[in-house]
């Protein structure tokens, strides 16, 4: 990575005054010292994402990538949001035709929040997120987004793309599997996409971000929303 890609750093135990939010993050200890390689989304960035979304407090919130509802349900679980959640109906596939991931198509899309009668609470989007039409979809509708859908550079910037048009100033904008240790790039090729659709759109992304940075440890970027260009 060269200029002009320059990221932000933050420590996770800055993460509350960053925010500007005043109840301190209490990060667990054994997720602070586990190697990166070895991180998993539920167990040590669970607690970012519901510690962000309790102090952020979306009510319309969106997300590319539903799975089995894991992101979802730490919003709807930490704040009062409506959740818009996008995902294939058939899954993500690798080249070879294969699922990529485990649990998800069909009824286990989503499983996790029905399993805790959330389901009034989100709206099911199925299709490939560079095909749905936002264009009923005021901008600024959105308070939050979390980008965690497909992980090649093409799709993350779709999505990407269709965030930020879609966030309000001052919105939170979260994109999973971003982590730029080499290890991590060596041996995720979802990270390996994430970081490298970043990289390729950082100049756009500056200037539509009035603040953005990685949460170190974690698989997170996190974006705050300027105000839209005229």
């Amino acid at each position: 990575m060269t200029d002009p890609f320059q990221l932000d750093i933050v420590p996770v135990e800055s993460l509350a005054q960053r925010m500007g939010f005043s109840q301190p993050f209490d990060y667990p200890a054994a997720s602070r010292n586990r190697p990166l390689p070895d991180w998993k989304m539920e167990v040590d960035d669970a607690p970012t994402f519901r510690y962000l979304f309790r102090n952020f407090m979306p009510r319309r919130h969106l997300e590319f990538g539903t799975w089995l509802g894991t992101g979802a349900l730490y919003c709807l679980e930490e704040c009062l949001a409506t959740v818009w959640t996008l995902n294939l109906a058939a899954g993500e596939r690798n080249e070879d035709g294969t699922p990529a991931y485990e649990g998800d198509s069909g009824n286990s899309i989503g499983r996790f929040c029905r399993e805790k009668g959330m389901g009034n609470r989100i709206c099911q989007i199925y299709c490939d997120s560079r095909d749905w039409d936002i264009s009923n979809y005021p901008p600024g509708f959105f308070d939050s987004v979390l980008i965690d859908g497909g992980h090649t550079p093409d799709v993350v910037t779709s999505d990407t793309h269709k965030a930020i048009s879609l966030l309000r100033p001052g919105g939170l904008c979260l994109w999973h599997d971003f982590c730029p240790h080499p290890e991590v790039l060596k041996s995720s090729p979802a990270s390996l996409g994430v970081v490298g659709a970043i990289v390729q759109n950082w100049p756009m992304l500056t200037s539509r971000m009035r603040d953005i940075f990685w949460i170190q440890p974690s698989y997170i970027l996190v974006g705050i929303r300027g105000e839209p260009q005229t």
